[in-house]
């Protein structure tokens, strides 16, 4: 319960954050298919897990901060509404992404104590493969709805 209590914290930490910046915001634009957001979010994940949660904790802490600030600059360019319907449905989905790459990376952490113990815990290699695999289809699940759902929604023709 530690892991989503740190996320949204972080989340509103970047949302409050953004209020106390002067930015001028401009809108941009991006042409991004759910094949482009998908890989960009599973290479992270993997790289993520690899590294273990020393390097994975501290990141994603990171991107929900930005996660925060990016929906306070999207409420002023494009209200509440818009920013509300662009990440309702594939932002949760990614936040369950990120926990299961937090998980995947601790148990990645306890492989590599044991490799270096030179023993291998077989339960311990097949925990962190299913949870790639998880991660990865949480990801792929992610992109799918976040690039259709914004589609659906109008594109980038909506949001102007």
């Amino acid at each position: 319960m530690k892991i989503p209590l740190l996320i949204f914290g972080f989340l509103l930490a970047g949302f409050f954050f953004g209020a106390l910046l002067e930015v001028d915001l401009k809108r941009e634009a991006l042409d991004l298919n759910f094949i482009d957001i998908f890989f960009n979010n599973a290479s992270i994940g993997i790289m993520l897990v690899l590294l273990t949660s020393f390097i994975s904790y501290p990141i994603i802490l990171y991107n929900s901060f930005f996660l925060g600030l990016n929906i306070y600059f999207g409420i002023e360019l494009f209200g509440v509404y818009k920013t509300f319907m662009t990440l309702i449905f594939h932002a949760p989905i990614e936040i369950v992404g990120w926990i299961i790459c937090i998980i995947a990376s601790k148990r990645m952490k306890d492989f590599y104590k044991t490799v270096l113990k030179k023993e291998i815990n077989k339960e311990n290699v097949k925990a962190v493969c299913m949870l790639l695999l998880t991660m990865i289809a949480v990801y792929f699940v992610a992109a799918i709805v976040e690039y259709y759902a914004f589609e659906f929604l109008g594109g980038h023709k909506w949001l102007n």
